[in-house]
């Protein structure tokens, strides 16, 4: 009985290892293209040293005269692709929804509010919310409510 408990944990924890590296290492891409220019590893101190002394246009700018249209910048494991320029933007707005669409990305709003607010409702409804929202929001409605929100911090 021990041998087959001892042969089930090994079974177990293989497929568990094999299962998480597997999750790790995927990584979906593209095999339409060849992926864009990659600014990465020490390319970063030029680029961060543009954009501190000239701003994010003559950083992008920069980018685009020395890498072309489109370039991926890399920074701490997150990669921002830029599309600078009509001729490498325009397949998005003349591309197939098919080709391009990314989905409703508010969805996400949804199971989060419910169904009744935000993008889960029609636009109309939808509208007089966001319009209530303003309302609330003016500095104002804001002012009258410092009071009450200090009382419950210093409560709290």
């Amino acid at each position: 009985m021990l041998l087959w408990s001892a042969i089930a944990l090994v079974f177990i924890t293989t497929a568990i290892i094999k299962i998480a590296s597997a999750r790790t290492l995927f990584q979906p891409r593209c095999n339409k293209s060849p992926l864009p220019p990659l600014v990465g590893g020490f390319s970063l101190i030029g680029l961060s040293y543009t954009l501190l002394m000239k701003g994010v246009r003559a950083m992008i700018g920069e980018q685009e005269k020395r890498l072309g249209g489109v370039f991926t910048i890399s920074i701490l494991g997150w990669k921002v692709t830029f599309l600078v320029g009509p001729e490498v933007s325009d397949h998005f707005y003349q591309g197939l929804d098919s080709e391009i669409s990314h989905g409703n990305i508010l969805d996400f709003t949804v199971p989060m509010f419910g169904k009744e607010v935000g993008h889960g409702v029609d636009i109309a409804t939808q509208n007089e919310q966001i319009r209530f929202c303003q309302n609330a929001l003016k500095p104002s409605k804001c002012r009258s409510h410092i009071y009450p929100m200090v009382q419950e911090a210093e409560v709290r």
